[in-house]
C-alpha cells in the first residue's frame, strides 16, 4: 500500500495556508503548514514532504531563495515545488526553468490546478 503523500504549505497569508489546506487534505494528502519560508525550510530539512506549495514573496526567508537552497536536496530526494505568486516576469521564470522539479503558478489561482498537477507530478515518480 502506498504512503499518503505529504504536502508543505508555505505563505504568510493564513487564509491561503487555510483554503490550500483544506483543498489539498480534501483530495486525500497529508499537509504540513509555514508561515514563512525559514520556518518551510526546516520542514523541508526535517520532515521530508513529498510536495511543497510556496508563495514568492514572504518574509524571513522568500520563495526564491527557499527554492535556490533545496534545489541541491532534490537531487537525492526529489520533490515538487509550486511557487505560487501575483505576478510573473520574464526574471523570475528563467531562474524557475533551471531549476528541478519546480513550477510557478500565478495569483488567483485555482486550488483545483494546484490538486491536478500534484496528482500529474506523483503519477510520474517513481514509488
Amino acid at each position: 500500500m502506498d504512503k499518503k503523500k505529504t504536502i508543505l504549505i508555505i505563505d504568510d497569508d493564513v487564509h491561503i495556508r487555510r483554503i490550500l489546506e483544506i483543498k489539498i487534505k480534501h483530495n486525500g494528502y497529508d499537509t504540513l503548514t509555514a508561515k514563512n519560508g525559514k520556518q518551510g525550510l526546516e520542514i523541508i530539512q526535517n520532515q521530508k514532504p513529498d510536495a511543497v506549495i510556496s508563495d514568492l514573496n514572504m518574509p524571513r526567508l522568500d520563495g526564491k531563495e527557499l527554492c535556490l537552497l533545496t534545489n541541491p536536496i532534490k537531487k537525492d530526494r526529489p520533490f515538487l515545488t509550486i511557487i505560487i505568486t501575483a505576478r510573473i516576469n520574464p526574471f523570475e521564470q528563467k531562474w524557475i526553468d533551471e531549476l528541478q522539479d519546480t513550477m510557478f503558478m500565478e495569483k488567483p489561482f485555482s486550488p483545483s490546478k494546484i490538486i491536478d498537477s500534484l496528482a500529474k507530478y506523483f503519477e510520474n515518480v517513481t514509488p
